[in-house]
């Protein structure tokens, strides 16, 4: 972050103007290919830190709410600084530095309105740096004065748990956190909430430190890194990064603000983190301006933004783009050089902050580019000042163009490979506000024209985006939600990207030779992987669950007409649609009791679960209603090979196959005597879990 007090880098000259071909030549048709798919989306979002802490719900419902607003689904939120922390930066000495969450309620808000919310720490504690300073550096009148401050290496592992420390904040404040990143820009000095980290150092934080300790203590958190402030210096921090295994295996997310350092050169076609398998974000970027800011609300602003988005998505293939700052007033505007940060801000004038053209602009992709979606080919630049994208999911298509001219370019498309009968273009130009207008026929075959108009980002969509949100249930509107009609999908479990079973065999889930008892998860990370769980009803049974013999061990004892059972939660949401049937291996003895297997889905998994669903429970909606097949087998001390339809489950379809999150053996009290006063003794152990063709 170019934080509150200076911006060094100077804003990095968007290649898409470079990219353009001359003026000469000849206006194409756009062809958009709906089978030729490139990289998945994880989202567009904005940052919180140090100015977006306390927004009103009317904010929040323009920044958030995919229906009322523009429909940021990720908010990048600040780790902050331990409550000891003193007026000059440093902490007392003997402290136990405890993160704080300054931003809490706007990550609350963003949830609420369908938003995923990561964090990012600008410094460890102070007294764990070399330095006992929130600052990267400390110069002229200061008492002490220092040119770099680093963590002190005898404080990584306790780093890595003050980090942990911090999801577990969030998460008991209702934010499950999609992932974390342990340093901002790394690679930069500043005078401000900083830290340096060499690439040998980062990497052996998160090798040794971090990776082990969110492995047990937060395995459904992403880690993020490097975050430079400089893309040029991505390859250094990854180049090591990628040679060490146990850092490699850690890393979900490579990440970098693309501030252009001096003469660096950005590498539009840099595809390393791609190449390994790892989601390639763009996690900041702004326009303020180091030699003098002045506030640009107008579609310059937004169509130099606009030109970056593209460069990076449609060329460089990366899965997330965000802004600097979500929301700034003038009480922020102390220096020169911190004038034009925002999505919503004040002007000139120094009014009250409102949206700027940057801001509907950027909603032309944040709006309807939603999580899960897939950029698909399109023709680029088609005729001069004319750039292209296109992105669907398995029904929605978004086609986005930006006219960077001056005067409006009128513009065939051509859809191949699926069929609309119309097509509603979304305008944010210098009359319009990221504006609905009248829906385009597409006729017979796949081909619309739009006149775009000058200095504009249209978004041609296929759905009615004022009821509909892609990957978004639609909920009544209340003070539940501060006013939202949208309740999250993914509080941590991504359906949109899941994951296909693949434990030791192709299909498989896990037969507990994987089991992990430090941790108390089966399972490979980088996959599916999860926790094991017992439960009772509530008249008096009991039940217990652990892993003994490589097999689910479930033993307990279930009452007339209760029920009890054990499962596996799993803490990556699984596809099996290419799955025909379940198979696991069963023995023991339930006399008296019936078996059944639960499917669990993530529509049905309630939304305060560990991991949680998307389920919201009130007195007008039920949850827990999974897929289930009713008396699956019958339990016997000779270990059998139970073999299960999933067509067999109760309302199974492709839609609940594709969202996974677990299963379980209930057993219910069927057939015992309630006069016995006995309940029904369970003794059941289950291996060899797997998915079949």
């Amino acid at each position: 972050m170019k934080n509150l007090w200076s911006l060094v880098f100077a804003v990095a000259i968007s290649a898409g103007t470079v990219a353009c071909k001359s003026d000469s030549q000849q206006h194409v048709d756009v062809t958009v290919n709906w089978s030729a798919a490139e990289q998945t989306i994880d989202g567009f979002g904005a940052s919180s830190a140090f100015f977006g802490g306390d927004i009103s719900d009317d904010v929040a419902d323009k920044l958030f709410d995919a229906k009322k607003g523009i429909g940021l689904s990720l908010l990048r939120t600040m780790i902050g600084l331990p409550d000891d922390t003193q007026s000059d930066g440093s902490e007392p000495a003997g402290a136990n530095p405890v993160a704080t969450a300054p931003e809490l309620k706007t990550a609350q808000q963003a949830i609420a309105r369908g938003a995923k919310v990561w964090a990012t720490a600008w410094t460890p504690p102070p007294i764990w740096k070399v330095h006992n300073s929130r600052n990267g550096s400390q110069t002229g009148d200061a008492a002490v004065t220092f040119s770099s401050n680093e963590l002190d290496p005898s404080h990584y592992p306790d780093y890595a748990n003050y980090l942990a420390g911090f999801v577990d904040l969030m998460t008991k404040n209702n934010v499950p956190l999609l992932g974390l990143s342990p340093a901002n820009e790394p690679d930069y000095t500043a005078t401000w909430d900083n830290a340096q980290w060499t690439p040998t150092e980062l990497t052996t934080f998160i090798g040794q430190n971090l990776g082990p300790t969110f492995a047990q203590r937060c395995p459904s958190v992403k880690i993020v890194t490097p975050d430079t402030a400089s893309w040029p210096n991505v390859d250094s921090y990854l180049t090591p990064l990628l040679a060490d295994p146990s850092a490699k295996s850690a890393v979900s997310v490579v990440a970098t603000h693309p501030y252009q350092n001096g003469s660096a050169q950005i590498d539009l076609k840099y595809n390393k983190p791609q190449a390994n398998g790892k989601a390639w974000w763009e996690t900041e970027w702004s326009q303020e301006n180091p030699k003098g800011d002045t506030p640009d609300p107008t579609m310059t602003s937004a169509i130099d933004m606009a030109k970056h988005i593209h460069d990076h998505m449609a060329i460089a293939n990366m899965n997330s783009w965000s802004w600097w700052a979500i929301y700034v007033t003038k009480d922020n505007f102390d220096t020169a050089s911190r004038r034009n940060p925002a999505l919503i801000q004040p002007d000139q004038s120094m009014g009250s902050p409102y949206m700027f053209k940057r801001g509907y602009a950027f909603g032309n992709w944040s709006k309807f580019v939603r999580p899960g979606f897939q950029r698909i080919d399109a023709t680029d630049n088609p005729q001069p000042g004319v750039l292209v994208e296109a992105y669907r999911d398995s029904t929605h298509l978004a086609i986005v163009a930006i006219n960077t001219g001056a005067s409006t370019a009128t513009q065939k498309f051509t859809l191949d490979g699926i069929a609309f009968s119309t097509l509603t273009p979304w305008v944010t130009s210098a009359d319009y506000d990221l504006a609905a207008q009248g829906a385009v026929p597409v006729d017979g075959s796949g081909s619309f024209s739009f006149a775009l108009p000058a200095s504009s980002v249209v978004t041609f969509v296929s759905w009615d985006a004022t009821s509909e949100t892609p990957g978004q249930a639609n909920l009544p509107s209340g003070s539940q939600d501060a006013g939202a009609d949208t309740r999250p999908v993914s509080n941590g479990l991504d359906c949109s990207n899941a994951v296909v079973p693949n434990n030791l065999v192709n299909g498989g889930v896990t037969d507990f030779t994987d089991w992990k008892g430090s941790s108390g998860k089966w399972g490979d990370t980088q996959g599916l992987y999860g926790a094991i769980y017992p439960y009772a009803g509530p008249k008096s049974s009991t039940m217990k669950a652990v892993v003994e013999a490589s097999a689910l061990h479930i033993t307990g004892s279930v009452t007339s007409g209760d029920y009890g059972g054990a499962g596996l939660a799993f803490y990556a949401c699984a596809t099996v649609t290419s799955f025909s049937q379940i198979q696991f291996t069963l023995s023991g003895t339930s006399p008296g009791c019936d078996l059944e297997l639960q499917m669990k889905t993530f529509d049905q998994q309630p939304i305060d679960q560990t991991p949680p669903g998307s389920c919201y429970q009130d007195a007008s909606a039920g949850c827990y209603n999974f897929p289930v097949v009713k008396r699956v087998a019958v339990p016997s001390t000779t270990a059998a090979t139970v073999v299960t339809p999933l067509s067999s489950f109760s309302n199974w379809s492709a839609a609940n196959a594709a969202q996974v999150v677990g299963m379980q053996w209930q057993f219910t009290g069927m057939n015992i005597d309630p006069d016995a006063g006995r309940g029904c003794p369970i003794d059941v152990s289950v291996t060899g879990i797997k998915f079949l063709p």
